[in-house]
């Protein structure tokens, strides 16, 4: 026969619940996954996906993943320095029309233009050139 033949011939097996338990079990009891597999007629994988689920002592390992600083956790931090920016971008602004308002209500009181004269004097401070002696 050839083995085209055979393995259509080869019947489907299943195995109970209890089955599949008490072969995990003797596992369990120092038979080898490779010595069960030829024992049982079963394929090695098979063997280790009953020892998961229906073993008493395999606990799957936890897998833990490393990752440098994600993405998320980029955006999270850029949006957080943003709304910080924005909110000494807004005391800033909050601060200038303050003097401004201080400055128009100083001006009222006063008589005077603060800000025209402010400038001026800054500005002949500035222009002045100092000579060098020699």
């Amino acid at each position: 026969m050839s083995k085209s033949v055979a393995s259509a011939r080869q019947e489907r097996r299943y195995f109970s619940e209890s089955a599949r338990r008490t072969i995990v079990a003797e596992i369990e009891q120092g038979l080898s996954k490779s010595e069960a597999s030829r024992k049982y007629e079963v394929s090695e994988t098979t063997i280790y996906k009953w020892v998961a689920k229906y073993s008493k002592h395999y606990q799957s390992s936890l897998v833990m993943v490393v990752e440098h600083a994600s993405d998320s956790n980029k955006v999270k931090k850029l949006e957080a320095e943003l709304e910080a920016a924005y909110a000494l971008l807004g005391r800033a602004r909050a601060e200038s029309l303050l003097l401004q308002t201080i400055i128009e209500q100083s001006d009222e009181v006063l008589g005077t233009d603060l800000k025209k004269n402010f400038d001026a004097r800054r500005l002949q401070h500035f222009t002045t050139k100092k000579t060098k002696s020699r």
